[in-house]
């Protein structure tokens, strides 16, 4: 049996509101023949063509896609346009979904809050309606997540770690980096040590393994290096739960996209360094390799034996895993190189068993540089939030190299070369 350990591993609100907010292309309206031009590039995910062809025919809805996929800032306008255009179109309903799923992405929680009260009230007969506003119960009455000033700071980290000093409300804690939480969270004791006000509403998130229940904090002032934010909501969780059971106290915290996002610059470095503050490159589309789901989820373009495949981006996770999306597109390698097994994922709550075949090794191609995973437990039985998303890559892909740099500008991950292999020791 392989492992897999990840501190918080692809959390995200559990149930029809987030089955809301990660739309389904499959479903937009296709009323023209341009329309259904545009409907097939983003069905394909070819974002770059979208973004162009968009432009071309001068549609609001899709040009605001394409705008949010690569986490362009004028997607919110061109969604809010699309809402005035035709306020009870299908078009209108999605565009509130995106809109839903960039305030998630950016820990703007009353602007979302006040959009999905407005996609309520404009189409009031939706069947998911009531469930979804007891979903978001827990997120009611929360801020906008505040970037202010940044500027750049090299922090230090201990070998293969993602882990920085903070201080929150004036009070140091010791957090690490995890793209793959939607929400940035901590423990209970760990909220009350750096000054938090625990809400008294819980919700239900899940990981890829269990539910658990959570409540939520407001950090009113966080400061990393030199990157300073105001209003940063984090979700709670009992301490006797892992992750954070397993956790030493004044560590047990994530920093989550939102926050990541909002530093938009982001660089790993062997040497034991973690630089951020510094200001994204340009963005090229046709040469970025990272873009956000639904305008939320980060998913990156990976290459196997000259095929691109999208895999999500995971910086929580300790280990890649791949996903039956991958068993089929590759049947054939894995008949000739695998032997059945079983994989057992670890998240909050506890552990899940799955089918798997492993395999010896993948050549993977990310941003141009080669890397290795090896070995491979391919879970054959488990899919994730998209067919077509293949694998999580996390840590263990990332930290093979000489540094790897997260870049929500110019929507780019890019490695250093791998790190030499250790000589062995007669």
């Amino acid at each position: 049996m392989s492992k897999s350990s990840t501190l918080l591993k692809k959390i995200f609100y559990s149930s029809s509101l987030a089955g809301a907010l990660f739309l389904g292309l499959s479903s937009l309206p296709a009323c023209s023949q341009a329309s259904v031009q545009l409907k097939q590039l983003a069905d394909e995910h070819r974002w770059s063509e979208l973004r162009d062809t968009a432009a071309t025919t001068h549609s609001t809805f899709y040009q605001a896609m394409a705008a949010a996929v690569f986490n362009e800032p004028q997607a919110e306008r061109l969604f809010r346009a699309t809402i005035s255009e035709e306020p009870t179109s299908e078009e209108a309903y999605e565009a509130y979904d995106w809109l839903s799923n960039i305030y998630l992405k950016s820990g703007r929680y009353h602007s979302l809050e006040a959009v999905m009260e407005a996609r309520w009230a404009a189409f009031p007969k939706k069947q998911s309606n009531a469930r979804e506003r007891a979903e978001l119960a827990p997120l009611r009455g929360l801020p906008d997540q505040e970037n202010g000033q940044r500027s750049v700071s090299i922090l230090t980290h201990e070998p293969q770690s993602l882990s920085v000093s903070l201080t929150i409300n004036g009070n140091t804690a010791k957090f690490f980096f995890d793209d793959g939480a939607d929400i940035s969270s901590m423990s209970e004791e760990e909220a009350r040590s750096l000054g938090m006000t625990i809400s008294s509403a819980s919700g239900a998130m899940h990981s890829m393994t269990k539910d658990a229940s959570f409540r939520m904090a407001v950090a009113k002032d966080m400061v990393i290096g030199n990157v300073h934010f105001r209003n940063v909501s984090f979700a709670v969780f009992p301490d006797n739960q892992e992750p954070w059971s397993l956790v030493p106290k004044n560590e047990r915290g994530i920093i989550g996209l939102p926050i990541m996002v909002g530093m938009g610059n982001f660089a790993w470095s062997a040497d034991g360094t973690i630089t951020v503050g510094e200001k994204s490159q340009p963005l090229e589309p046709k040469h970025a390799n990272l873009f956000f789901d639904g305008g939320k989820r980060p998913v990156v373009t990976v290459s196997f034996q000259g095929t691109d495949v999208f895999t999500s981006l995971d910086t929580g996770a300790m280990t890649t895993d791949v996903y039956s999306g991958f068993a089929r597109r590759f049947p054939e390698y894995l008949a000739q190189h695998g032997t059945k097994s079983t994989n057992e994922i670890r998240g909050i709550g506890g552990a899940e068993t799955f089918e798997a075949i492993n395999v010896p090794e993948l050549s993977l191609i990310i941003g141009g540089q080669q890397v290795w995973l090896r070995p491979v437990s391919v879970m054959t039985e488990h899919e994730t939030w998209r067919k077509w998303v293949v694998a999580n890559l996390g840590k263990d892909l990332l930290m093979q190299t000489g540094g790897f740099r997260i870049d929500f500008g110019a929507m780019r991950l890019s490695l250093r070369e791998p790190l030499p292999k250790p000589k062995e020791t007669k």
